[in-house]
């Protein structure tokens, strides 16, 4: 099985990131994020906690903000 990893972002109108592009050319949402990643599938993100205590990713080694986003 190939490795997945995220590799650009996907924000709203007011800037959030909403999802996220894999590079298979999956398109996923937070939510799909941190289950994959729990379950070991993808790479190159782990899971944080916001400041509300939410489950959000994080990239391993680089900030997730500074990704292409999707056009």
């Amino acid at each position: 099985m190939k490795n997945l990893e995220v590799k650009e972002i996907i924000r709203d109108s007011e800037r959030n990131i909403i999802g996220y592009e894999l590079n298979t050319g999956s398109i996923i949402d937070n939510e799909q994020a941190v289950y994959m990643i729990k379950r070991g599938e993808l790479t190159n993100v782990r899971i944080v906690n916001d400041k509300n205590g939410a489950e959000c990713i994080e990239g391993i080694g680089f900030d997730i903000e500074s990704l292409p986003e999707m056009k």
